[in-house]
């Protein structure tokens, strides 16, 4: 067996160490590091696996209250390990028009269908009895759905009070992104 006992490596053209070795025998790069084959024992986590996306520009028309939920977009994905997450960030700029009423909306995320595990919601609107009013609302959430099952999130509109409310996105678009994040 062979041993190589060293604090050092520096190449022969460096005027500094490339690797230096501790008492302990931790190395410490000064530099950056070029791996050519695949790096481990480097500890694990924080990795972005995947990205899905879903965006949708489709005028919603809801009805008055909140149970009456209509869907706006819907995405799935497939965690690779049931210890990794899923970052969601959802993005809605369009406006509500409610015609001389007001115009509120209310948007949810769910883990599943519009009945499965509710990981969002966002409200925003005007009361000033004008006609269409901006609804530009984004948010973000860690989700842990523990498991390697696909997994379906749904994103849902709903009116705050009476009236129906037509939801468009002005020109822009809806927008649904979930990362598989290691754990």
């Amino acid at each position: 067996m062979s041993r190589l006992i060293t604090n050092s490596i520096r190449s022969t053209s460096a005027s500094a160490d490339a690797i230096t070795f501790d008492g302990s025998g931790n190395a410490t790069f000064p530099a950056n590091i070029t791996c050519s084959g695949t790096a481990t024992g480097f500890g694990g986590g924080g990795k972005i696996l995947q990205v899905v996306e879903a965006t949708s520009s489709t005028t919603v028309t809801t009805t008055s209250g909140s149970n009456n939920a209509e869907d706006l977009l819907t995405l799935s994905i497939t965690p690779a390990s049931a210890s990794n997450k899923v970052l969601l960030f959802l993005t809605f700029v369009g406006q509500a028009n409610q015609g001389s009423n007001n115009s509120k909306g209310w948007i949810r995320l769910y883990r599943g269908t519009s009945s499965g595990t509710l990981i969002l919601s966002l409200k925003q609107g005007s009361s000033d009895g004008g006609g269409a009013d901006s609804l530009n609302m984004t948010g973000s959430k860690l989700d842990s759905p523990s498991t390697t099952s696909a997994q379906t999130y749904t994103v849902t509109i709903a009116r705050l009070s009476s009236g129906t409310n037509t939801v468009s996105s002005d020109g822009n678009t809806y927008n649904l992104q979930a990362m598989e994040v290691e754990a």
